[in-house]
Parts: C-alpha cells; sequence; structure tokens
C-alpha cells in the first residue's frame, strides 16, 4: 500500500499520539530505507519481517512499537491480494509462503496464516497486466481519501522526516550505514510524496510515477489526465475503497493479534 495508508493503518490501532508517530515512522521507514542500495538485502516483506526480529533482540526498548513493522506486512499482503500480484511480486509471495517460522524465531509473528486465512476470503483471480494497472489506480484513491479525511495524516507524514531520528540507530545497525546515509535516504524517500503539499501536485506526482511504472513494467501508456479528473472527481467512489480495505485490514490484524 501507499504511505498515507501505512500511517491509517497504525491509526486504527492506536490513538495516543506519542505511539502513532513513533508508529507510523517506523511503518514508512521500511519503505523508505529498502533503496538504500542498489541492490536489497531481502525481498521488501522478508527483510520487514526480519528487521522486525532484528529490532526485538538488539534494540529491545523499541520492541513495543516496532510490531508496526508487522501491521506494515499485513497491509501489503492485502494490497497483493484484493489488487493484483505483479510478476515481480510472485517470487515475495513463495517466500513468504514457505517461511518456516519455528526455524526462524519467529512463532510468535504467524503471518503466513493472516496471508492463508485472508487469501481464502478476499483473493479474486487476475488477468494480466489490465487488473494490476486498475488495482494500482485503486491504491491511488486509497490514498487521496487519507488526504481527504484524515488531515492529521499530512501531519504525521511532515512530522517523521524529523522523527526517524529515534529509528537512525536501530535502521543505521541493520543495514550497516552511516546515520547519515539512513537520514539522507528518509529525506530522499520522504520528498518525493510531497508531504503538505496541494492534494493536486500530490496526486499528479503519483500518477506520474505510476505511468513510468506501467511503462516499464507492462508496456502500455495510460491517460494521465482521465485518471486523474477520474479520482479527483470521486471522492466518493476513493472513500468506499478505503473504507472497503479498512474493513479487511481490521481483520487482518485482529487475526494476528489473537495468534
Amino acid at each position: 500500500m501507499l504511505p498515507r495508508r501505512h500511517i491509517l493503518d497504525i491509526w486504527e490501532l492506536t490513538k495516543n499520539e506519542d505511539e502513532l508517530m513513533s508508529m507510523a515512522t517506523i511503518n514508512l521507514a521500511i519503505d523508505a530505507v529498502k533503496y538504500i542500495s542498489r541492490v536489497p538485502k531481502k525481498d521488501h516483506l522478508v527483510e520487514a519481517l526480519e528487521l522486525n526480529e532484528f529490532i526485538c533482540y538488539m534494540f529491545p526498548m523499541q520492541r513495543p512499537r516496532n510490531r508496526s513493522l508487522l501491521f506494515h506486512i499485513v497491509s501489503d499482503l492485502l494490497g497483493l491480494l484484493i489488487y493484483g500480484v505483479p510478476k515481480t511480486r510472485k517470487y515475495t509471495l513463495n517466500n513468504i509462503e514457505t517461511i518456516n517460522y519455528s526455524l526462524r524465531n519467529m512463532t510468535v509473528y504467524p503471518i503466513i496464516e493472516v496471508w492463508n486465512t485472508m487469501k481464502a476470503k478476499v483473493y479474486k483471480k487476475k488477468h494480466g497486466g489490465e487488473s494490476i494497472i486498475e488495482g494500482f489506480i485503486k491504491k491511488i484513491r486509497i490514498e487521496m481519501d487519507a488526504i481527504n479525511r484524515y488531515p492529521f495524516v499530512e501531519d504525521i507524514f511532515e512530522a517523521s522526516q524529523d522523527r526517524i531520528k529515534e529509528w537512525i540507530p536501530s535502521l543505521a545497525s541493520y543495514y550497516d550505514k552511516n546515520k547519515k546515509v539512513v537520514q539522507s535516504a528518509y529525506d530522499a524517500w520522504w520528498s518525493l510524496w510531497l508531504p503538505g503539499d496541494k492534494q493536486e501536485n500530490i496526486l499528479s506526482a503519483m500518477i506520474e510515477r505510476f505511468s513510468q511504472q506501467v511503462e516499464r513494467d507492462f508496456e502500455t501508456t495510460i491517460d494521465k489526465e482521465e485518471v486523474f479528473s477520474s479520482i479527483m472527481s470521486d471522492t466518493a467512489g476513493s472513500r468506499q475503497e478505503n473504507e472497503q480495505f479498512s474493513r479487511w485490514y481490521k481483520e487482518g490484524i485482529n487475526l494476528l493479534l489473537k495468534i
């Protein structure tokens, strides 16, 4: 899912301002720092699981808040189930489905059980690139609804540029990078999403990056103006998409916390 939705993911679970800020920031960071090197250490979702485990053992004082990395994974997996699985992510899912948690000291984080349960409930077979493209447009709708209806999301996103400092020691240690490198990587990623900017500018930037991805991955083009107009003019549709995702997300997290 996209960054503003990930902030809402945390808000769904905690309304404490300090916890919300801290947990939302590490939730964003896992997306930002995956670009810290040209060759990632691991697949994105597997890396989030391993970073979570690393923080639990190496930085135990942060353990209560770094569980938001697990919430991030549930959100991303639901996004794949609901909106389609690009070819580039199929290897990810094979990894997730075959991880032996008992051998990885991760028996208390049974993501695989959440994945299998939600897969049986929400997964619908997708047919090619067209459905993936349609699914990504729906995810952009969710992001815009977050901006429209939850103004605090932008406040948290803006503040995360400074709040990331509390997580930099653990991130720098995990990635074996200088703290300044980690901060710079986050700043660069953060600036791409235009926190606090006008809605029109944020939407245009997302559609532009999406257009480039479509050309690269599917060798096709989208009508950027049409996509922009359809999203801006249909706030009710965006709200419905976001609320539907929230219902599935809450069910997934409730299952995770019960296991």
